[in-house]
């Protein structure tokens, strides 16, 4: 988990207690980031991760230009239909019986998807849904190609009104390298 600016980053907080891969908090200009890694095997030690950059968001005394990002290990309500297209229940079923130490699904039957509902519930945008809302009622075309994602870019409510444009990139590189897909976030001044 990393941070990095051309622009001074300032109150540098990293938080390991009580996480897998912790997460980082910081400032730079006028904007509040979270960088975060989730639990990848444990649905339960996720709910308990996010509760905890929650609750560290919470206490802050800004609570404006909030960017939380990076892998949360989870899916989100908000791409179920995509889901379901992809049968990622059964793909995660299958995952689960070949390495049964996997936790990921709620009793091993059910998506959990309380991680990206509490980043929801508490008032964030995903950046990638929202664009991806525009640029399909706009072209017709989904910007999110895969049918699950595991990384995500959350705004404050703020800059979610100021949201110019967000893309995946898949290319051969991230095709071939990683199962994750970069996320480049675009903001109005």
């Amino acid at each position: 988990t990393g941070l990095t600016s051309r622009y001074p980053i300032a109150d540098i907080r990293k938080v390991n207690e009580s996480m897998t891969h912790g997460f980082i908090m910081a400032r730079i200009e006028q904007f509040n980031f979270v960088v975060l890694h989730l639990n990848p095997h444990k649905y339960r030690k996720r709910r308990a991760e996010i509760a905890q950059v929650l609750k560290n968001i919470e206490l802050q005394k800004d609570k404006k230009n909030w960017l939380i990002m990076g892998d949360f290990n989870s899916v989100s309500p908000l791409d179920k239909e995509r889901l379901a297209q992809g049968d990622y229940l059964g793909r995660a079923k299958a995952a689960a019986a070949k390495r049964p130490a996997l936790e990921n699904l709620v009793d091993g039957n059910a998506i959990d998807f309380d991680v990206q509902q509490r980043m929801l519930s508490a008032g964030f945008t995903d950046a990638g849904h929202a664009w991806d809302k525009k640029e399909t009622a706009r072209t017709g075309k989904s910007i999110i190609a895969s049918n699950s994602r595991i990384d995500y870019i959350y705004l404050s409510s703020d800059l979610a009104k100021k949201l110019n444009g967000c893309r995946f990139i898949y290319d051969d590189f991230t095709a071939t390298h990683s199962d994750h897909r970069p996320i480049l976030l675009d903001l109005k001044k």
